[in-house]
């Protein structure tokens, strides 16, 4: 049965967002291929993200770092008799060539870490990965405690800091003070490092505009492409007749006087 949540729901699990840039990480071109990597459907990326629920939106290729909100059903999640871990935890078959740390940095986008996907994976051995092996991915994430519900936040966004970013741009894209931010993550923040920024409501994020042949399957477009040359054959070819026509017709006139 699914699990409903609330904006503002304080305690695990909780609802929650990782800001995630499309059309990055190769295999990883459309919604949805970024569904499947975290186990969510197109519909649950496009709603929040601001893009239309058409079937062709819904199936249009993404620009590069197309901004997206991915939902994330976010758990306290132990690790070993003592630790527990803040995460959603996503499941990934292993292909051919990967490994925890390309997985970590490129499909999910420096997300997770390798070094905690080998804590929450003790059996398996980094160095001895063969495909097909199923891997827990924790996504970093983290659930608003009741102070800051209190505070008017309702979600903890899971956002990657850039190496051109810094607070004063992070807070710009969300619409939030940089002080809420260093209150959550302090103020030693590196590239790479996934911050968690304290909104009440979701930005609305501007997307690009697809035109309809951008959206068209590839099919359609190339019947669309075979109809048009077709076309431009067929008024070729009669063209070149008219012309031959005219030109027999008019040595027949000469050819009578």
């Amino acid at each position: 049965m699914a699990v409903g949540f609330l904006a503002g729901q304080t305690g695990y699990p909780c609802r929650t967002y990782a800001f995630y840039r499309g059309a990055l990480a190769p295999n990883y071109p459309d919604l949805a291929s970024i569904g499947d990597l975290f186990g969510v459907s197109r519909l649950m990326i496009a709603k929040p993200s601001n893009i239309s629920t058409s079937a062709s939106a819904l199936s249009a290729p993404l620009v590069a770092d197309q901004p997206l909100f991915v939902p994330l059903t976010c758990s306290c999640n132990p690790t070993n008799s003592t630790n527990n871990i803040s995460s959603a935890n996503t499941n990934y078959t292993i292909r051919s060539g990967d490994n925890f740390y390309l997985v970590s940095t490129q499909p999910f986008e420096n997300l997770t870490s390798y070094q905690s996907v080998k804590v929450v994976n003790p059996s398996l051995v980094p160095t001895s990965l063969t495909i097909g092996d199923d891997v827990v991915f924790p996504i970093f994430c983290k659930c608003p405690n009741t102070t800051q519900v209190a505070g008017g936040v309702n979600y903890l966004v899971s956002y990657v800091l850039q190496p051109s970013d810094n607070l004063s741009s992070v807070a710009s894209r969300f619409g939030v003070s940089e002080q809420s931010i260093v209150d959550i993550n302090g103020n030693n923040t590196k590239p790479t490092e996934t911050l968690f920024v304290p909104v009440s409501k979701l930005p609305n994020l501007t997307q690009p505009n697809v035109s309809a042949a951008d959206v068209a399957p590839p099919a359609a477009r190339e019947e669309r492409t075979g109809v048009i040359v077709g076309l431009a054959i067929g008024v070729g070819l009669l063209g070149a007749s008219l012309i031959l026509g005219i030109g027999l017709l008019v040595h027949r006139e000469r050819s009578s006087q």
